[in-house]
């Protein structure tokens, strides 16, 4: 399991680290700075709108049964309880089933904390990188992607870096921490659900950054939420893997809320226990509360970025027609602008 001295070594973050405002955030504030009172007043109103939104259905109601897919089946309360419980034990042990997920590449330590020196060198940065050749590899993906359009191919690493920023560089060193620890391929269910799983964690942690910045919280912060929301449904899935009799999971309404509950609990331990910045464990404590009126600041980025992920998915997969009025985009423009993000990301991955 990760040692609570090997994530803070990795992250280097504390409650108080300073903000690192991307060129997104720069550009956002430079709007507000030169906008005249009427588009203020209208962008105003178009902020409260995003914070109210929300779609008209449960979306896990959804997408829990085609996450599942052929492991998902109609069972007894009878035989749901064992399973339950099972989680349960889980959710109150001391590590929180930490043990259930694998330790992160060695030469994340390293390059984390080379970004978090303000003066170090692109040379240096790329000699770190250059030892992980699949971080290389997904480092050039990144800046040739549309998200970024240079107007000539990247294929120098030095270039790469120079173009992502330091700010990138970090969100994409964390979405290479954090795959390994969601898309396990060890057990049958794990095995089936870990794809859409990490892809689902990938594209919240983009709508958490986008909507962050649009409120002018850290995007940073935002990012590691998005990512590390998913951890505790890996460990559940997991833990149903050991405890299942027939291979296949329970559908009723009763087992998937209270599976999702503890889902998000062990997300949020896991959290604590990896000594992440307040932030974070507070945005992910905030989803274990059923009651999402009360949810604010990075706690409602958190819940609404894992709606429009899932949903995401679930148009992807003809599950759900965009144009759906449950939806509720109406009034919601910068909520439209991140899903429509979500699907520059979908084709950047070639998933479209």
């Amino acid at each position: 399991m990760l040692g609570l001295a090997m994530v803070k070594r990795l992250f280097g973050l504390t409650a108080g680290s300073g903000r690192v405002p991307g060129k997104g955030e720069a550009r956002h504030a430079g709007a507000f700075a030169l906008g005249a009172a009427a588009r203020m007043d209208a962008a105003a109103e178009d902020a409260l709108d995003d914070l109210d939104w929300k779609p008209a259905f449960d979306v896990d109601s959804r997408f829990f049964p085609w996450l599942l897919g052929e492991y998902g089946k109609q069972f007894g309360h009878e035989l749901e309880k064992p399973l339950l419980m099972s989680l349960e034990r889980v959710c109150q042990s001391e590590f929180a089933g930490s043990s259930l997920i694998p330790r992160v590449p060695s030469v994340l330590p390293q390059l984390l904390k080379s970004l978090r020196d303000e003066n170090v060198s692109g040379d240096e940065l790329a000699r770190h990188i250059a030892k992980d050749v699949s971080l290389v590899a997904e480092l050039i993906t990144e800046v040739n992607s549309s998200y970024y359009s240079p107007s000539d191919k990247i294929s120098s690493l030095d270039n790469a870096i120079r173009l992502l920023g330091i700010n990138g560089l970090r969100m994409l060193v964390a979405r290479s921490a954090f795959r390994p620890l969601i898309q396990l391929q060890s057990g049958l269910l794990t095995k089936h659900v870990a794809p859409a799983v990490w892809q689902q964690s990938e594209y919240c942690a983009l709508a958490c950054r986008l909507l962050a910045q649009e409120r002018q919280l850290d995007s940073f912060h935002a990012y590691l939420a998005g990512l590390l929301q998913n951890v505790g449904l890996i460990i559940a899935f997991r833990t149903m893997d050991q405890s299942m009799k027939y291979q296949r999971m329970p559908l009723s309404t009763e087992f998937r809320l209270r599976f999702l509950h503890m889902a998000q609990s062990l997300s949020f331990r896991m959290a604590q226990q990896w000594d992440f910045p307040d932030a974070v464990v507070a945005a992910l404590q905030a989803q274990t509360n059923a009651d999402s009126t009360c949810l604010r600041g990075l706690g409602l980025v958190v819940r609404q970025a894992s709606d429009l992920s899932k949903i995401r998915l679930l148009v992807n997969n003809g599950v759900v027609n965009q144009q759906d009025k449950e939806l509720q985009w109406a009034a919601a423009s910068h909520i439209q602008g991140c899903f429509a993000a979500l699907r520059l990301q979908q084709r950047d991955d070639g998933t479209a």
